[in-house]
């Protein structure tokens, strides 16, 4: 069945994004900021390339035509409708972009693991995803969507770091994440000891409802644009932050969809979004497995996010949530993605989007 709040998703989601089909031109990659300290790395173009490549042989090799999921975060506990309000109270230095007081906007939020495998056991230590796109943010994209040209997109994990900083370590580690096998012993070694530790805290642990747990954007972002911009990040919790035990005797490898549909069909949730501003410190934009100290640069509420009670898991949502592609750049110039990381989104997630649609268009 269908609910009130179905038409966003669908709209959002069954779209099939142009760019998506079209191919990339290297002339696009993003030139660095000085200025909010970005720097290119000497072999960043050059990884970049490499690294679609590795990426791309490994979804031919894994999925058959019509069958192709995404690399990272296939298994989705669920698309959800969702409004996305900014609060009058926002401070001067944060208003900026789409971040003006009171302005709403309707959202999809799409929920998930980030391991690659789509049929993953929800009761296993994974990182989990927080993908959410705005509709009716007016204005030109820094990567189009024709289909979706009023999208802002925001893309977030339960981890305030990374596992890596740079193109080179990011390529090698995919390399081996692929091959598999003994080639997993390498990964301590590329990731370095920061690195191996950041990874700890990304991938081994559990949750127990995808809405009550933190997520982080991990990677900065422009906030405004001329003289007055900045670098923050993002972060989108609970509004109640009573804890949540996970479930005894659980057997259900798919629980935590099975528990946001249980929680929805009874009542709406709500969640936070908020900023944390570098300005005043020296905060790195190209360091993103060193946590932005919370104390220096405290995270500030900004908007809330109101979880509209809802039947979400129908045979229509799931496909619709499945077609649906989340881009970082999908953004306003007033929030550009900043640093190395997200110069990789951008001309990764463009690729392998394209492949798994063309994989997955009737032929």
């Amino acid at each position: 069945m269908v609910n009130q709040y179905s038409a966003p998703i669908l709209v959002a989601c069954l779209a099939l994004p142009a760019w998506a089909l079209a191919e990339i031109p290297s002339a696009n990659y993003p030139t660095a900021d000085a200025g909010l300290g970005e720097k290119i790395g000497a072999t960043e173009t050059e990884d970049v390339t490499a690294l679609i490549e590795s990426i791309s042989e490994k979804i031919r090799t894994q999925y058959s035509p019509g069958s192709a999921r995404r690399d990272q975060h296939p298994k989705a506990h669920g698309c959800v409708s969702a409004t996305f309000t900014v609060n009058n109270d926002i401070p001067d230095n944060l208003r900026a972009g789409l971040f003006q007081p009171g302005a709403q906007y309707e959202s999809v939020i799409r929920f998930s693991n980030g391991i690659p495998n789509p049929d993953s056991d929800d009761r296993n230590y994974d990182s989990r995803g927080m993908a959410m796109r705005l509709r009716g943010v007016s204005g030109d994209k820094l990567v189009p969507d024709p289909t979706a040209p009023d999208a802002q997109d925001f893309v977030l994990i339960s981890s305030p770091t990374f596992i890596m900083n740079d193109s080179r370590p990011y390529v090698e580690f995919f390399e081996a994440v692929n091959q598999g096998g003994a080639a997993w012993l390498r990964v301590p070694f590329i990731l370095g000891w920061q690195g191996s530790v950041s990874a700890a805290h990304l991938f081994f642990r559990t949750i127990s409802h995808p809405i009550y747990t933190q997520y982080f954007s991990i990677t900065p972002y422009q906030l405004g644009e001329g003289e007055k911009r900045q670098a923050v990040k993002y972060s989108a919790r609970a509004c109640d932050q009573t804890p949540r035990p996970m479930p005894a005797n659980n057997t259900d490898k798919n629980f935590l969809r099975t528990t946001m549909q249980e929680s929805l069909s009874k009542d709406s949730a709500c969640m936070e979004f908020m900023i944390q501003s570098n300005k005043g410190t020296n905060l790195s934009v190209e360091d993103v497995i060193t946590e932005w100290d919370q104390k220096t640069a405290p995270f500030v509420p900004v908007a809330q996010i109101d979880i509209h009670q809802q039947t979400f898991d129908t045979a229509e949502q799931n496909l619709a949530c499945e077609n649906m592609s989340f881009n970082p750049w999908h953004a306003l110039p007033a929030h550009k993605p900043l640093g190395g990381i997200n110069r990789l989104r951008q001309a990764v997630y463009q690729a392998i989007s394209k492949l798994r649609h063309e994989m997955n268009m009737p032929h």
